[in-house]
């Protein structure tokens, strides 16, 4: 469920503390008018259409911040659902790399883990085979 307006200008002034950004110039990132951020924040405005993912990804380019944490804050769409959505299309987590940033002691642990999962794995195929 998206953020009330309270919290959304919230979030957004949150964005602006973090950067160091004035409001013009997370506008510009987010290639808007000079003026975006200043009358999204604005009270008595009349609400104004909120940040497309478009958006979010220039300033997520801009600010250094992730694209998940934007989406999180000011559209509160969760990381969790984010990545249980990706995982069940098969995309990313491969982990690839991972492997090489483990200490020694962590790929012992791992290939340990691993010998371990694979004997599983062949006494279930022999059970299966002769049951």
């Amino acid at each position: 469920m998206p953020p009330d307006d309270e919290e959304f200008r919230a979030a957004i002034h949150d964005l602006l503390e973090r950067t160091g950004l004035s409001m013009r110039a997370l506008s510009a990132a987010m290639g808007r008018d000079t003026g975006y951020i200043a009358a999204l924040l604005d009270p008595s405005r009349p609400s104004r259409a909120r940040p497309t993912p478009a958006d979010l990804l220039a300033a997520s380019d801009a600010t250094g911040i992730t694209f998940v944490e934007l989406l999180e804050s000011l559209w509160g769409i969760g990381s969790t659902r984010l990545a249980d959505e990706i995982g069940r299309l098969g995309v990313g987590g491969s982990g690839e790399g991972a492997f090489d940033r483990l200490s020694e002691s962590e790929r012992a642990l791992m290939a340990d883990f691993t010998a371990f999962l694979a004997s599983r794995h062949a006494g279930r195929e022999r059970r299966r085979r002769r049951g």
